[in-house]
């Protein structure tokens, strides 16, 4: 996160579905992060964030791998198959009105998706939480995190949805819970230290935090806890990362990419491939992606992991990825799908057997524009 100064905007308030209109204008937000010079952040202090939803037609990807195109969980856990694999990737008959990058995306327990916090498109950090019904776009405002946040990790943790550090008017330590049954969040805790552009992902009832730095210096330590509170270092990342796309598979947690901190990679996009061994607490360097990445999206479907776009640039460079890839540990990667638009540093979730990843970046400009990958291959299995 690149650390600026934030002003003060008016709230706005939340929209109601309108079928076929035209996307409103947008308010404003992206924020911290890759670009080498700071941007100017304003803090959108309360949970109004307008983020209604449009109606757009559905399509399917058609654009290249390597066409521009869209970080709070990006990750998630499950057993391997081997069942085949066949991936689409579409977008709803809906789309957010409002773009939004860099928020905490959730899964809830109905099937639905929760957002909390994230990056506007005029650089404004956002403090809303929001439930978002994926069968037609309508958002339900449950309340306000206790500070407007971007670039944080997110998990679910019992009865609450944790937002653990981020970016605010500085790199934050703070660990925010939001009960998931609606109401405004509060402060529970703080990591060990400020983090933000961190990674988070559950591991056999633990979460697992990965990645980030404190506005200057990577934060290497692997965290684990089990309530938000407290927290133990399991592990230390071989390759110092920040906006790192996670995925768990079993007692293993893989790390793909992210921008490097430090060094000669500093501010750049890397393409390891780390894997942390909860068991041991070993953390290896397993392969390399087709390209460096950063700001991707992992997760799991079907027993499988992808990941899916990020930005192989940064700054004026940046440019965003539309591939979809399957990895396989111990084989590598290989092309499965193409994002109707590529993008990085969108909330990832999956819920109904779906991979959402609504929002993001396209070539480092926020957009509202929500895109699904199923595996087709699991209704036949």
């Amino acid at each position: 996160m690149n650390r600026t100064r934030f002003t003060s905007v008016a709230l706005n308030r939340i929209a109601s579905l309108h079928p076929g209109s035209p996307p409103a204008a947008i308010p404003a937000s992206l924020t911290e992060g890759r670009s080498p010079k700071p941007r100017q952040l304003a803090v959108f202090s309360l949970a109004a964030l307008s983020l209604t939803v449009s109606a757009c037609g559905s399509s399917s990807g058609s654009a290249s791998a390597d066409n521009g195109g869209a970080t709070a969980s990006k990750a998630a856990t499950t057993t391997t198959t081997t069942q085949p694999v066949a991936l689409s990737a579409s977008t709803p008959s809906w789309q957010l009105r409002n773009p939004l990058s860099r928020m905490v995306l959730l899964p809830t327990t109905n099937n639905e998706l929760v957002i909390l916090g994230g990056l506007t498109a005029s650089d404004t950090s956002a403090s809303g939480i929001f439930q978002l019904n994926p069968a037609n776009g309508s958002l339900t405002a449950l309340g306000a995190l206790p500070a407007a946040v971007h670039d944080a990790a997110g998990a679910v943790i019992g009865s609450n949805y944790l937002v653990m550090g981020g970016g605010s008017v500085n790199t934050v330590a703070s660990v925010e819970a939001a009960p998931s049954k609606g109401g405004n969040g509060k402060v529970i805790g703080n990591l060990p230290q400020p983090r933000s552009d961190l990674s988070a992902v559950s591991v056999n009832g633990d979460t697992v935090i990965v990645g980030g730095y404190d506005g200057s210096t990577a934060d290497t330590s692997v965290l684990s806890t089990v309530d938000g509170v407290n927290y133990k270092t399991i592990s230390t990342l071989k390759v110092p990362v920040r906006y790192a796309a996670l995925a768990a598979v079993g007692g293993s947690v893989y790390v793909f990419g992210g921008m490097g901190v430090g060094g000669t990679a500093s501010g750049q996009p890397l393409s390891s491939v780390q894997k942390i061994d909860i068991s041991t607490g070993v953390t290896t360097v397993v392969g390399s992606l087709p390209k460096p990445l950063e700001g991707g999206m992992a997760f799991v479907l079907n027993g499988h992991i992808y990941l899916a776009g990020g930005d192989t640039g940064t700054g004026s460079h940046q440019v965003s990825n539309a591939a979809v890839w399957l990895y396989q540990p111990g084989s590598g990667f290989t092309q499965k799908a193409t994002l109707p638009l590529a993008v990085s540093n969108a909330g990832v979730a999956v819920s109904g057997g779906v991979a959402w990843i609504v929002g993001g970046e396209h070539n480092g400009k926020a957009t509202a524009v929500v895109q699904t990958i199923s595996d087709k291959s699991a209704a036949h299995s």
